[in-house]
Formats: structure tokens, sequence, C-alpha cells
């Protein structure tokens, strides 16, 4: 496939010299020519892509689930369209069986829970080839409805992309924080466990995305970029349905989701990635903005929150290799400003957390498109790890998680996966669960 490849390549590449009379050769550009000239630059970047799967092996269907622009595959759908409409999504089916004691051997019951987790559908509108509108809406639980309460129906996000040139292009609406791996790429599919990393979810906020602008691109040997202004987080509760607000259990309250999002005060979010080789991927993600109550009325202590994280991951020749290290902020006058009483007063002045992850693909390309990946992971988060003057730290929130599991994808777009869950915390109350999953993606 390889030698195939590149004298292919080489062949689109003065296939539009050939064709030309050696006249027209001389004479100014048609007017057509840009638009050649980028559909080629569009074929030429699936062939280096394709050429860089052969190089790494099974590495293949993880190229396929990298998607574009910072997008899963499913969600980054539009780009790859001929224009118009364009349609995908994805879903997750759950099951959760918990064990009947704690930690500490109290007899705690809790009946088995099975989840319509979520069904998410992708639309997407390509006017030309530089302007396009993309959008997820997302159905939780169910999805929601007077009998039904406890599900949820929200725009995810809702964006116009402009592009311009692979080094820097637009993106304007509703977008998804640039923080970890999971906030941007959570297809069922693309992650190996049934529920989300830990601290995918209480250091950095998953899934989140706030009002802004910013811009995104790829330039130099191997690196990426997105980086936004934008609505920030709100620490205090705005009512049933807005902004829940901070809790002891970390920020992820605190996002206010397009929802009436206050504005006054803007906040900055930046991410940057580096690809050194096909497989590999190192970078750095920060957050930072004020989520204070004068975010509203402009007036008392500002209360600054940064999230940064560092995250690490190699995919190739069968081994899915990931690990993260995230922490949050908030500083301690801000914190203290806030009503007494107010749950968000709880909330960590300081916050860490980080995982490991290993996974090997023993089928590795031997029976098609297959993959069963066996694969573990340790992780240790403390939402409390500080907190403001007169709170005390609850230890339950010092965790430890063991997950070891077993992902099945009979193909790339399909996962049926099982694992299990041991959940340690500092004040012994942890309980282990067993979890059942079947996802996909379109």
């Amino acid at each position: 496939m390889k030698s195939f490849l590149t004298p292919l390549a080489l062949a689109l590449l003065t296939l539009p010299a050939l064709s030309l009379p050696l006249a027209a050769q001389a004479q100014a550009p048609a007017p057509d020519t840009e638009k050649r000239v980028a559909d080629l630059e569009r074929k030429l970047e699936f062939l280096s892509r394709e050429l860089e799967a052969q190089k790494t092996g099974s590495a293949s269907p993880a190229a396929q689930e990298e998607g574009q622009h910072g997008l899963a595959p499913a969600a980054s759908k539009v780009y790859g369209s001929k224009g118009g409409l364009s349609i995908g999504g994805y879903g997750e089916l759950t099951y959760e069986n918990y064990e009947q004691r704690l930690q500490d051997g109290t007899r705690a019951p809790k009946a088995p829970v099975a989840d319509t987790l979520r069904l998410i559908v992708y639309t997407g509108y390509k006017f030309t080839d530089r302007i396009l509108f993309n959008a997820e809406l997302e159905f939780e639980h169910g999805g929601y409805s007077d009998e039904h309460t406890q599900g949820e129906v929200k725009v995810e996000f809702a964006y116009f992309d402009f592009l311009f040139n692979k080094a820097f292009n637009l993106r304007a609406g509703k977008v998804l924080m640039p923080l970890g791996f999971v906030n941007e790429i959570h297809e069922p599919p693309t992650v190996l466990s049934v529920k989300r990393p830990f601290t995918e979810n209480y250091i950095i906020p998953t899934t989140w995305s706030e009002m802004g602008v910013g811009a995104h691109g790829e330039f130099g040997p191997g690196f990426s970029y997105r980086t936004y202004v934008s609505t920030g987080l709100q620490a205090t509760s705005r009512g049933e349905g807005l902004t829940e607000g901070f809790s002891a259990e970390g920020i992820k309250g605190g996002r206010q989701d397009g929802k009436e999002a206050h504005a006054r005060s803007l906040a900055f979010s930046g991410r940057l990635d580096w690809s050194p080789m096909p497989g590999t991927t190192l970078g750095i993600g920060h957050f930072t903005g004020n989520s204070g109550t004068n975010t509203e009325t402009g007036e008392g202590e500002t209360l600054r929150t940064a999230v940064t994280e560092l995250h690490a991951e190699y995919r190739a020749h069968g081994l899915h290799l990931r690990g993260l290290f995230a922490g949050f902020t908030n500083s301690r006058g801000g914190v203290a400003a806030l009503p007494v009483g107010d749950e968000a007063r709880k909330v960590g002045t300081k916050a860490t957390g980080g995982y490991l992850e290993a996974g090997y693909d023993v089928f590795n390309g031997r029976f098609g498109k297959q993959a069963l990946i066996p694969f573990i992971r340790l992780e240790r988060l403390n939402t409390q790890k500080e907190v403001a003057l007169g709170e005390l730290a609850d230890p339950a929130n010092d965790r430890r998680v063991t997950t070891l599991g077993l992902s099945y994808k009979p193909i790339p777009q399909v996962a049926v996966k099982a694992d299990y869950m041991k959940v340690q915390n500092e004040a012994t109350t942890g309980r282990n669960q067993v979890n059942l999953a079947l996802g996909y993606y379109f």
C-alpha cells in the first residue's frame, strides 16, 4: 500500500501541470486555481495520514479516533463533507452494579442501575469550503420531561468555523474548553472505560463548554493549538436550571453552559499539543477566569479560578498509553468572601488529580478492524487538597480509583465495554462497582 500511495501523491501534484498546454502554463493562473490547489492539499493530507497509520501498525484505529480541528471523529464529520447538511452522532447504554458494602465493611445496599446514559445528534452545515456551522444536541438519562425531571436535553456546543489556512482559523459560538483528553473527544469508543476518569470530571469539568471566540490551527513540525476568550465559571448558584455553583466536589457546578451566562468578566483558555511522531501526543492546557459574585454586579472580592493540565498519549503497535495530571486553584480571599453557609465556600482552594492508563490491543490488526483491549487505569485525586480558612476538608474527597477492564470493538465505531472499579477514599466510605456499556458513534 505504501509503495502505491507515494507515486499516487506525486501524480496528484503533477497531474494539473501535465494537463495544461505549455503556453497556458505561462499565463496567469486560472480563476479556479486556488480551489484546485485546496482540493489537492486535502487529498495529500489524507494520503499523509494513511502513510502515518501504516508506519504505526494498529495505530490506524487511533488515527480514526482523532477527528479534525480538536474534535472527535463524528463531531468533525462536517469538515469532510462536500457541502450542505451533515448528520452524525453517538450514544451509550450503561449498567452499573454496586458492591453492597463500603470500604470499611459497613453494609449499605444500593440497587443496580441501567441507563440510557447519552444519545447525541450532531448537525453541521457547510456553507462554503471556508465557512461552516457545527452543533451537538445531547439527551442524557433518557431525556427530560415533566415525568422524568432527572433527564436532560441541552446544546453541548454550537459554533461557526471560519477556515483561512492550516495555521490560523477562527471559531465563535458555544465552544468546548480545550482541556484534557475527554472534554473535546468523548465519544464512547474513544474512551476505554465505561465511566470517564474521575480527574476529567471533578478536576477538569467534563463536558464543559462556554460562549466564546478564538483561534485554532497547526504549525511547525507537529504542533497544534486552540485558544479562546469566553464566559467563565460562576462560583455561586444562579437558580434552578442555571448554574449550580461550586461545592466540595469541585468546580463542575460552576459551568455556565451558555445559559444566560454572565459575561461581565471573561475567561481565557488555551491548549498546545505536540506530536513528535505518529501516534504520540504531548500537551498542556490552561484556563483562568473570575468566578466570583462580582461577575454579575462588578462589586465584591475577586474569586480567581485557574485550571492547568498536562497530558501525554502514545498509541501505536497495539499499545494504548495515556497519562494526565491536572489541578485547579481558587483564590482564598475570593472563597472566604462568599456568603456564609453557601456550598461554594467548601470548594477547594487547591485541588489535584491525575491518572495513568495502559491498554493493549491483543488482536493488533490480525482480525481486520476488530480490537480487543484489556486495560488498567490508576487514578488519584483530591478536590479539597486545601480549603479556605474556617472550612474543613472532607476526607471522602481524597480518592484513589483503580479500574480494570476490557473494551471490544467489532469495528472502530462500536465498543462493548466491561470494567471493575475499586474506589477508596480517606474516609473509608468508598464503594466498588462493576460496569457494562455499549457505545457507538457514526
